[in-house]
């Protein structure tokens, strides 16, 4: 197929032109952004040195609110106060149940302040 005279001369115009635009150019910077933003972590704090015995203490029970969660910790209530009869085992659920998204800042201190140790568990 034969292309007329007009379409080539376009053709070679544009070709030029695109080269000249990149040695023309001015120089660019670039600038690379982090979208993720600088975060400070929390605090570290050592773990606490384990409970020699049971006995005495105060053991707070944690669930997630789902299925099967109360069950187990209704069987471990009762195994504890049966090994541990002077200790003091607190059902402590968790705000919102099983959502995950909730303000901690509030509910690990207090359960830190009611308890001497505590057990963490979910149902399902």
């Amino acid at each position: 197929m034969k292309f007329p005279r007009s379409y080539s001369l376009l053709a070679s115009l544009l070709v030029v032109a695109l080269c000249r635009v990149g040695t023309v150019s001015a120089d660019v910077t670039l600038a690379v952004l982090n979208p993720r933003g600088e975060v400070q972590p929390p605090p570290v704090m050592g773990i606490q040195p384990r409970l020699s015995s049971l006995d005495g203490q105060r053991v707070a029970l944690l669930e997630n609110g789902k299925m099967g969660a109360h069950a187990f910790f209704d069987a471990l209530d009762e195994q504890l106060t049966e090994r541990y009869p002077r200790a003091t085992i607190l059902r402590i659920p968790k705000p919102q149940g099983s959502r995950f998204a909730f303000d901690a800042t509030e509910w690990y201190p207090e359960v830190a302040r009611r308890g001497d140790a505590f057990v963490f568990g979910m149902g399902d």
